[in-house]
């Protein structure tokens, strides 16, 4: 697992419109401000917009806003809503996961499986623990 370049992104784009909670920011402005390429803004807010992170207003005075407050996105929402799940390794998936090892279906006897979902499970709460207010 590792923070894409576009996870990085989404972070800097929500902690913006954080700071402007409330306001109607246009992408070219929230692009400029937090220098990152408007083309990838729009694509990240496109992800924020689908997953009810953030909201779009069309038309002269349009831009994106957060949906939440603040306090209730987590760090964790905004991943998943960019990259989709934090999973450690294949074995880990939540809907197809593959072990060559074991044909059953029974991860129980893997003692790397047990650790690793140990780990994902770590990872995953100090995400779901961190909210977008903390960063502005």
């Amino acid at each position: 697992m590792r923070i894409t370049r576009e996870v990085d992104y989404a972070f800097r784009i929500c902690a913006y419109l954080a700071e402007h909670e409330g306001d109607v920011v246009g992408a070219p402005r929230i692009a400029a401000d937090q220098k990152v390429p408007e083309r990838f803004t729009l694509r990240i807010l496109r992800k924020l917009n689908l997953a009810g992170i953030t909201e779009a207003k069309r038309g002269a005075t349009g831009g994106y806003k957060l949906k939440r407050k603040k306090e209730d996105i987590t760090l964790y929402d905004i991943i998943v809503a960019v990259d989709g799940p934090i999973v450690v390794n294949r074995c880990l998936y939540m809907d197809e996961p593959y072990c060559n090892r074991n044909e059953d279906g029974n991860f129980g006897h893997c003692k790397f499986h047990n650790k690793l979902s140990s780990i994902q499970n770590s990872v995953i709460e100090m995400f779901r623990s961190s909210t977008l207010d903390e960063y502005i």
